[in-house]
């Protein structure tokens, strides 16, 4: 029960999140950031077909989730340790 919790939870999360960046599309600024990761995807897409820059970016978010996971659990692990009443 508590782990249905969790994952819908998570899963609500992260549709908040792929709802949020959706819309990101439509939006209309000047902000000079955006502009310059418009830019720097012009100077990186004909450099894609010698070096796959999107795997690389890919394989590091995968290993930044599976990091962040990871380090989690261990948080999680090391709370449930510090009940004295839980062996």
């Amino acid at each position: 029960m508590i782990t249905v919790i969790l994952l819908n939870i998570l899963l609500s999360i992260i549709n908040g999140i792929i709802y949020l960046f959706s819309t990101l599309g439509a939006i209309q600024t000047n902000d000079p950031v955006l502009e310059s990761i418009k830019q720097i995807s012009l100077y990186i897409s004909p450099l894609n077909n010698i070096i796959p820059i999107d795997t690389i970016l890919q394989i590091l978010f995968f290993e930044i989730v599976f990091e962040t996971a990871y380090l989690t659990y261990k948080f999680i692990k090391w709370g449930y340790q510090k009940i004295p009443m839980i062996n």
